[in-house]
């Protein structure tokens, strides 16, 4: 699977001598750029020798998608763990003559596009999707980090142009990313290096569909631009190089960049030909259609590879100019992008992952399970092990008590065994007590935890915890395995809530105020219900890895674990109060046994639910 573009355009210009030249021809059909290059091959060197004759050139225009963080529209976002961003494309215009004759010089130009390097995601069921973004300010300016310091590496200078909207669903993540490459800058850049950054609100200077405005970013531009140049290669030598290079987005780096890319390129093109004694303007010379269809078309191609359609804004850029028929075309297509985010990207970025080694054979299973698709973004292990040690140090008075830590799936609601939907936590063990931490992983903070005494703990059982029986993965006993803690409290539990967490704001009372004990009486017995998660994702490549547990190996060493130090617990119990009898010799024991079975699960599984996967799957698939 190759994606990217490629493009040439054959063009004369008239070199005689006065104040500017004009474009006499063009030639845009594939055929006839062909045959342009294989006469000028033919020809005798020193045809072109006068000056005065007119001058053939050859424009051609190369797109490289990366295949890090490679994807589809709103299933690929943002950056990853290793500084790779969504929809990453390098473009590089040529300027040559059609023999490619060595001794005549080869002028290239390069731009590069990406998503914002931060965590974020956006919901494909909505017109204007809020970016919400995820990750701790650390675990951001790592990855952001990481990300320049590859652009700096590759390119040399780095100037950023953004182009979301400084009002609005958009404000908030561009402000992040401004604050993120100031942070970057202040703390001394990369290795020295500081990276160039300016935002342009380009829906607010363009309104009214004025994108000509556009001149005033490339004013801007203009100096950096200049002090990067551009490459130029001449008898097999580089006589120049490109020093620094242009790196734009917005928020899908589809339609907005590729006006503002065009605009970078015409200015480049305009500036090589110059140095070549010829002066011509894009903007004025009727006959340079050519050179806006070709970035149309090499918008269109990147947009129909991210988004399923054409590029929006593709009028302007193709004609300069912008009305009503082109702004019906783009609602147009954003209706179809709409319809293809709902229903046709799930798959194909499943393939994507497929093809490109992020994901074996079982990605299709959990499709077909599912109808969704994962983001392989975050290095969760890692992630999974930062939330532990960030648990220990927030719940334990001395992380030097800590036995084991592990973080598992829990039903949302407490005290029940099948409550949509199940979400991430941790559970810490010590001598004496279990703690069950609910983890905030957008900000990467607690939440709110339990403490639980060992010698409290009634029973513990585990086995097949089937929690849906929509597809065959959800129902294989061996991957959907868990266990149930049920404890009495003969004294006060303690529970707090963290309510600068946003996530539990709502569910704080006014008594459970930030980091204050609240006290629980004593009540009937409650549970606590936990499923193991993968070792490693089902979807990942190759088998687990030598050592790595298997959900239900996992499940039985935490329940022998809890077993052995609750006994220990109560052997060292002494009841002191009056009258009370010596309850040592009480002993738990972890049983096997089913917490939900695949046929209980099936009872509880309702017909609208079913009916719902059935169409979905229908519809989807």
């Amino acid at each position: 699977m190759i994606q990217g573009f490629i493009g040439q355009r054959a063009f004369t210009v008239d070199a005689a001598e006065n104040e500017e030249n004009k474009i006499v021809d063009s030639k845009q059909e594939a055929s006839e750029v062909v045959k342009v290059q294989e006469d000028a091959q033919k020809e005798d060197a020193n045809t072109n020798d006068d000056k005065s004759q007119p001058k053939e050139l050859l424009l051609t225009l190369i797109s490289r998608r990366s295949v890090k963080r490679a994807g589809l529209r709103y299933l690929r976002r943002g950056i990853d763990d290793d500084g790779y961003v969504a929809n990453n494309v390098e473009t590089e215009q040529i300027l040559a003559t059609p023999s490619w004759d060595s001794k005549d010089k080869v002028f290239s130009f390069l731009q590069i596009r990406g998503s914002i390097p931060l965590f974020f995601s956006q919901s494909p069921y909505s017109f204007k999707p809020i970016p919400i973004q995820y990750g701790s300010e650390a675990t951001n300016q790592d990855a952001f980090k990481k990300h320049f310091s590859n652009m700096l590496e590759r390119y040399g200078e780095v100037q950023c142009a953004s182009l979301v909207d400084k009002h609005g669903t958009e404000a908030k993540i561009g402000e992040s990313y401004e604050k993120h490459a100031n942070s970057l800058n202040t703390s001394g850049g990369v290795s020295g290096k500081q990276v160039g950054f300016y935002w342009f609100d380009f829906h607010t200077v363009c309104k009214g569909m004025k994108f000509e405005n556009v001149s005033i970013l490339m004013d801007t531009l203009r100096p950096s631009m200049e002090s990067f140049g551009w490459t130029v290669q001449q008898d097999g030598k580089f006589i120049n190089t490109q020093t620094g290079i242009l790196r734009t987005n917005c928020m899908d780096c589809l339609d907005r960049t590729n006006v503002v890319q065009s605009g970078a390129a015409g200015l480049a093109l305009q500036d090589q030909l110059a140095q070549m004694g010829l002066s011509i303007n894009l903007q004025t010379d009727p006959k340079t259609s050519w050179f806006n269809n070709l970035w149309a078309d090499n918008g269109d191609a990147i947009s129909r590879q991210y988004a399923g359609t054409a590029a929006l804004k593709g009028d302007f850029t193709r004609t300069r100019k912008r009305n009503w028929q082109g702004a019906l075309s783009d609602f147009s297509l954003t209706l179809n992008r709409y319809y293809n985010n709902i229903f046709g990207d799930y798959f194909l970025q499943t393939c994507v992952d497929f093809w490109l080694g992020n994901a074996g054979p079982h990605v299709f299973e959990e499709f077909e399970t599912d109808m969704m698709n994962q983001d392989y973004a975050l290095d969760m292990g890692r992630i999974r092990q930062s939330a532990i040690e960030t648990c220990v140090r927030i719940v334990l008075e001395d992380s030097a008590d800590m036995v084991s830590g592990w973080t598992l799936s829990c039903p949302a609601s407490a005290n029940t065994l099948r409550s949509l939907p199940f979400e991430e936590c941790i559970v810490l063990l010590t001598d004496t007590a279990l703690y069950f931490c609910r983890f905030d992983w957008d900000t990467e903070k607690v939440g709110s935890f339990e403490r639980v005494e060992l010698v409290d703990l009634e029973s513990i059982n585990y086995g097949a915890y089937i929690t849906s029986t929509l597809g065959p993965t959800h129902m294989d006993e061996k991957k959907n395995v868990g266990f149930v803690v049920k404890y009495s409290s003969q004294t006060p539990a303690m529970v707090r809530t963290n309510t600068r967490s946003l996530a539990n704001e709502k569910e704080a009372s006014a008594a459970e105020k930030d980091g204050k004990k609240t006290d629980v009486k004593p009540a009937e017995s409650r549970l606590l219900a936990f499923k193991a998660l993968p070792p490693r994702n089902s979807a990942s490549k190759g088998k687990n890895a030598e050592g790595e547990m298997s959900e239900v190996e996992m499940v039985r060493h935490i329940c022998e674990e809890i077993e052995r130090l609750s006994n220990k617990a109560l052997d060292k119990q002494t009841i002191t109060a009056e009258g009370a009898e010596d309850e040592g010799g009480r002993k738990l024991k972890a049983e096997q046994k089913d917490v939900i079975s695949v046929a209980e699960a099936k009872k509880s599984t309702g017909y609208l639910e079913s009916l719902g996967y059935s169409l979905k799957k229908l519809v989807w698939s």
